[in-house]
């Protein structure tokens, strides 16, 4: 390989990202011939800059930065095409896709294991006229959850988003969405939708565990329902990973979707990949096997964990 794309997010990771830079320019610079370096300033840049060099014949674009980073440079790569090879260095606070892909969480040791040998085609997906390659959510939690401050991130790491997701389900506010899939065409109310393409939700590698990076579907995880008191039972199998197949969710396997709000509110908020995302209605599909990544060949996912089950209490 040749050429080779870098961009950086300087603040990503509390300033991690800049303090690692030259260890991942003198790691790529063994790897490829030519490098070149690109920091970022504001949103959308990683965007811009990984559709250029797809435009400009590079080989590789890597970057550096937390799941933001990865999902725009993702975005960038998917509008130049999908013609370069992707790659990254985790140094966000949750850090979901390189969870998904086995990709050490410490920045040294995920710069020093770059092979560029190893690889995987994996799939992403479309929402609207947006791409992620993790999850997009809907409800109660994605407003919260971008609430959360630099500071609680910095002090709590990704224990700051499941305080949060936490505070938001004891509302339980519910919307009505009609939900149209190839198989389904329903309306159902919920207080929070799911939209997955890997195991990894929030740091939990465990949340979805039949889900892979390449299988062409996604999962659609519906919440149902609930009382307060549900919230004891439901925390548990979210952490053990038994969420998806319990009585407190409806799960679908699906390819392509559509999801529509019903309720009668201004605008509802989704996240993709942590950030915002498009605002209802979403059109969603998976592309299979449209991005190339470096990444181990060979990923062992956590299984579920048996936890015993606390009694539901009807109130």
């Amino acid at each position: 390989m040749s050429r080779c794309l870098v961009i950086i997010n300087p603040v990503s990771g509390g300033g991690a990202a800049r303090r690692y830079a030259l260890d991942l320019q003198w790691k790529l610079s063994t790897l490829f011939e030519t490098i070149e370096v690109k920091f970022t300033t504001g949103e959308g840049d990683a965007t811009r800059f990984a559709k250029d060099a797809c435009e400009r014949g590079f080989d590789a674009v890597f970057c550096m930065g937390g799941d933001g980073t990865v999902n725009e440079t993702v975005n960038g790569i998917a509008q130049g095409g999908f013609k370069s090879t992707f790659g990254f260095i985790p140094v966000g606070t949750v850090n979901d896709m390189s969870r998904a892909l086995g990709i050490h969480q410490n920045p040294a040791q995920a710069i020093k294991r770059i092979d560029i040998n190893e690889t995987r085609t994996i799939d992403i997906g479309r929402c609207n006229d947006k791409y992620f390659c993790n999850n997009i959510a809907a409800g109660v939690i994605p407003k919260v959850v971008e609430e959360v401050t630099p500071k609680e991130k910095s002090i709590l790491g990704p224990l700051a988003y499941f305080l949060r997701a936490g505070q938001a389900l004891f509302t339980t506010k519910d919307y009505t969405y009609r939900i149209k899939t190839e198989n389904d065409d329903f309306i159902c109310k919920s207080p929070l939708v799911l939209a997955l393409l890997t195991n990894v939700v929030s740091s939990f590698e465990r949340f979805m565990p039949e889900a892979s990076v390449d299988d062409g579907y996604m999962r659609i995880i519906i919440f149902k329902e609930y009382f307060i008191l549900d919230i004891l039972s439901v925390i548990p199998l979210i952490i053990s990973g038994a969420i998806y197949n319990s009585r407190y969710t409806t799960t679908l396997t699906v390819s392509k979707a559509s999801i529509e709000l019903l309720s009668n509110v201004d605008d509802l908020a989704t996240n993709m990949d942590g950030d915002p995302g498009p605002s209802m209605p979403v059109d969603i599909e998976v592309l299979p096997r449209v991005l190339k990544v470096f990444a181990p060949s060979k990923h062992k996912k956590k299984k579920a964990l048996n936890l015993p089950k606390l009694p539901h209490i009807d109130l």
